[in-house]
């Protein structure tokens, strides 16, 4: 059993499953621009943020460079069908877990503030965390582990007290950098987490056996 200061959930692909509304959102992106963007495109980019995945487009297809236009234009597509998620199995019972047992819990994800809202409102969960770092609000996202130490900053929990949740490599690294234990929730190729995260683990519901709480 794992002791637990702190838990810092990313928040796609983790409270959410929100991978498949962001491939479908960024190919009608490149659709309306006579351009194909490909799952394996896509999952070069899980868990680095939209603006990584806006400047991958523009190598990858020789766009201008127009990032403030295009990430307003992502964002509206993806705020406006946020009706279509849907929690990941397990949140809520590892939710309730740590409510019950008062460890201070905080949104850390590259994504950007107003999306991160926008789904915490969706669910009714804004009240339930502590501290929210969006991927605007630092300069370097993961796998720099900034946004995870700020996290733990504003829970006034030192990083070897978190416990993060993560479902990307990029995520997991900038949790390893951060000097805090991660554990592993990926989507697939599973056994590139195994030797980087603390665990690796198939859903959230798991993660409830693993802690001390």
């Amino acid at each position: 059993m794992w002791s637990c200061g702190a838990l810092l959930f990313d928040m796609d692909g983790v409270i959410v499953d929100s991978e498949p509304l962001w491939f479908d959102v960024e190919r009608e992106f490149l659709r309306a621009r006579g351009c194909e963007w490909t799952p394996e495109l896509a999952r070069d980019c899980t868990g680095r943020g939209l603006v990584h995945a806006i400047k991958s487009m523009y190598a990858a297809f020789g766009f201008p460079d127009r990032l403030d236009e295009d990430i307003q234009t992502i964002v509206d597509a993806f705020a406006s069908r946020v009706g279509e998620l849907r929690l990941k199995a397990g949140f809520a019972s590892l939710l309730d877990l740590a409510v019950r047992a008062a460890v201070p819990r905080a949104v850390a994800s590259s994504s950007m503030r107003r999306l991160i809202d926008v789904i915490l409102h969706r669910f009714v969960l804004r009240e339930h965390f502590g501290a929210i770092v969006s991927g605007d609000s630092h300069a370097r996202p993961k796998p720099a582990p900034d946004i995870f130490l700020e996290a733990a900053r504003q829970l006034g929990v030192p990083p070897d007290g978190c416990i993060v949740l993560e479902d990307s490599l990029a995520g997991v690294q900038a949790a390893r950098a951060a000097k805090m234990r991660v554990i592993a929730i990926p989507e697939r190729e599973r056994e590139s987490f195994i030797g980087v995260a603390d665990a690796v683990v198939s859903d959230l519901t798991e993660v409830c056996s693993l802690l001390a709480v």
